[in-house]
C-alpha cells in the first residue's frame, strides 16, 4: 500500500511539494501529532529531508511543533478549510433544510464530498447517542466504507469504479467493511435501484447509516452526498426503510436547491424520482 491509498503514482513534477503535501495528509489522517522519525519512516524519506520540509511547513503556518517534539496541523490549514467550506452554498442549504424537518433530529447527519478514495465532511450535526464516532468538519474516512461515500460512488459507472479502485486501495475499517471491488459493485447496484446507500457496521461496528447522492442536474455525477446515522441496536427493518426514504428525499431537496435557475416554489421536499 502506498501513501494516501494510491497504488500507481503518476510522474511527479514537483517532488518537494508532493512530499510536503504527503506530510500534511499523513498528520491529518492520523488524527494526532506525529514525530519527525515517524514521518520519515512512514513516507520513506531521509530525516534530513523531513527536517527541511517540516521547517518550511512550520514557517508557512501549515504545521506547529509541540513541546514534546511532535508535529500537528497549523491554524493556516484550518483557515483554508473553513474558507473552502464557507465559499460553497451547499453546507448552508444542508443546515437550513435539516432544521426545517424534525424527523430524526436526534440522529447524526452529515454532508460529504469525495476527495480521492476518501469522503471529507463539509457539514455535520452530531447525535447525543454513543455512535463511537464524532463527526467534524474536514474529517476524512474511506469512501468505500461510508454511506456518503457509497452514495457518491453509485453515480459512477461500474467501469469507472473499477478504474478508480485500480488506482486506489479499498480500505477496511471493520470486519463488516466491503472486502473487494466486485462486492462493492453489487452494493452500488442496489443503491442505484433503491436511491440510497447503507453502511451497516462498515464504519463503526455499532453504527448504521443511510446516505443519498446530491445531483444538481439529472444524470450527472454527484457533487456531494448526505447521510444520517443510528445505533445499529435501535434499527428494525421498518425504521431502516423509513430512514432510507427520508435521506433520499432530503438529498433530493438539496439537489433541487442547487439547480440554477431555481425551480418554482423554492426548495422541494417531495419524493424524488
Amino acid at each position: 500500500m502506498t501513501d494516501n491509498g494510491r497504488k500507481q503514482p503518476r510522474q511527479d513534477l514537483a517532488p518537494a511539494l508532493t512530499r510536503g503535501l504527503k506530510i500534511l495528509d499523513l498528520i491529518a489522517e492520523a488524527g494526532r501529532s506525529i514525530t519527525m522519525t515517524e514521518i520519515a519512516e512512514r513516507l520513506d524519506i531521509a530525516k534530513s529531508s523531513a527536517h527541511g520540509l517540516l521547517a518550511t511547513l512550520i514557517s508557512a503556518g501549515y504545521l506547529e511543533r509541540l513541546p514534546n517534539g511532535s508535529y500537528r496541523l497549523g491554524l493556516r490549514v484550518v483557515g483554508l478549510a473553513h474558507a473552502r467550506i464557507e465559499s460553497a452554498d451547499l453546507p448552508a442549504e444542508f443546515y437550513s433544510i435539516w432544521d426545517q424537518h424534525a424527523q430524526f433530529h436526534e440522529e447524526a447527519a452529515v454532508l460529504a464530498v469525495l476527495d480521492g478514495p476518501h469522503v471529507v465532511y463539509i457539514a455535520c450535526r452530531n447525535s447525543p447517542h454513543a455512535l463511537g464516532i464524532t463527526f467534524r468538519l474536514g474529517m476524512r474516512l474511506p469512501a468505500c466504507c461510508t454511506a456518503t461515500g457509497k452514495a457518491l460512488l453509485s453515480t459512477m459507472s461500474n467501469e469507472e469504479v473499477r478504474d478508480f479502485y485500480a488506482e486506489h486501495d479499498l480500505a477496511n475499517l471493520t470486519p463488516a467493511s466491503v472486502p473487494n471491488v466486485e462486492q462493492l459493485l453489487r452494493q452500488l447496484d442496489h443503491i442505484r435501484k433503491r436511491g440510497y446507500s447503507v453502511d451497516d457496521g462498515e464504519t463503526r461496528d455499532h453504527m448504521w447509516s443511510a446516505g443519498a447522492p446530491i445531483l444538481a442536474w439529472e444524470g450527472q455525477r454527484a457533487e456531494a452526498a448526505a447521510a444520517i446515522s443510528f445505533l445499529r441496536s435501535d434499527m428494525s427493518q421498518a425504521k431502516a426503510d423509513e430512514a432510507g426514504d427520508f435521506i433520499r428525499r432530503f438529498a433530493f431537496a438539496l439537489s433541487e436547491s442547487q439547480k440554477t435557475p431555481p425551480t418554482s416554489g423554492g426548495l422541494s421536499w417531495r419524493q424524488g424520482g
